[in-house]
């Protein structure tokens, strides 16, 4: 037998075959087989929110994504430009609701203000009442006021646009929780919500998975070999290891595939975009309300 025979890869050619002669069922049970990695927390918490999910992030890289891939994915582009609504307004604020800064010690990852006042700053003075009423005094003194706060309904997070004084917050929020007492501050909110006609019609016209880059380029080769349209969008700049892959749900042949990929996996393999955005909503409370204590993770 020659070294060429020798090294025939008899199951190879097969597969080679297979695909080629009938390229969608090919497709449909090798994407059931295929092996998907899981993504890890999505939008973990944390006491910095540049370690949260971007949904502007997210949005803004699959558009740039969609704006060189052709004609066909403009709608897309479009449509995912109308997925987030901001709008700003005014309200007193409860400084224990504020879940993370945009600027503070960025050394290590804490899960949460609290957990960073314990581990960093508990030798500090914070716990009279002159103590807490300085802390909150010199973060958010009444000349500055209003404080800037984004607060994102689909979500439930706040987080505050600091320049500084994160370590008198948290410190602040130490005092709030052993001590049972709060705080109001005059805020102006930017206030991050779903569009939830443009996030029904992304649902119903399109197929915006989010999982591994890995996985999603073999499953993007099986379906451009099969001749079907599809491309890959990237996610945002934290998680560069994901992606999303998309392709347009008027195609029975994709959706065929696609719903073998997705069969009996689960959401940390991979998730549809649009339920990722919209499986949560937790709205901006009344003028006298308390905010939720219902915030997302992972």
């Amino acid at each position: 037998m020659s070294s060429e025979t020798q090294g025939f890869d008899l199951e190879a050619w097969l597969n080679r075959l297979l695909q080629r002669l009938f390229p969608i069922w090919y497709a449909t049970q090798a994407v059931r087989e295929l092996p998907l990695e899981a993504m890890g927390p999505l939008n973990p918490s944390s006491h910095l929110r540049s370690h949260w999910l971007s949904l502007n992030d997210a949005i803004q890289a699959a558009q740039t994504s969609l704006a060189d891939a052709g004609e066909d994915w403009q709608a897309l582009h479009q449509l995912l430009g109308q997925l987030l609504v901001e709008q700003e307004v005014k309200r007193s604020w409860l400084i224990s609701a504020i879940q993370g800064v945009d600027q503070g010690d960025s050394s290590q990852e804490w899960p949460s203000l609290l957990s960073y006042a314990e581990s960093c700053c508990y030798n500090h003075e914070w716990q009279t009442n002159d103590d807490f009423e300085r802390l909150v005094t010199t973060a958010f003194p009444q000349s500055e006021a209003p404080h800037r706060l984004v607060y994102r309904e689909w979500d439930g997070r706040c987080y505050w646009i600091n320049q500084g004084h994160s370590d008198e917050l948290a410190l602040a929020q130490l005092h709030a929780t052993h001590k049972q007492r709060d705080m109001h501050i005059d805020a102006l909110m930017l206030v991050e919500q779903v569009n939830q006609a443009a996030l029904e019609k992304l649902r119903q016209t399109y197929w915006v998975l989010l999982m591994t880059r890995r996985r999603a380029y073999q499953v993007l080769d099986l379906l451009l070999q099969a001749n079907l349209p599809a491309v890959l969008a990237e996610f945002e700049p934290r998680r560069s290891d994901l992606v999303l892959l998309t392709a347009g749900k008027g195609n029975k042949a994709i959706n065929k595939i696609l719903l073998s990929l997705m069969h009996n996996r689960s959401s940390q393999q991979i998730i549809d975009f649009g339920r990722l955005v919209g499986r949560q909503h937790f709205p901006l409370p009344a003028i006298g309300k308390a905010p939720t204590d219902a915030i997302a993770a992972g």
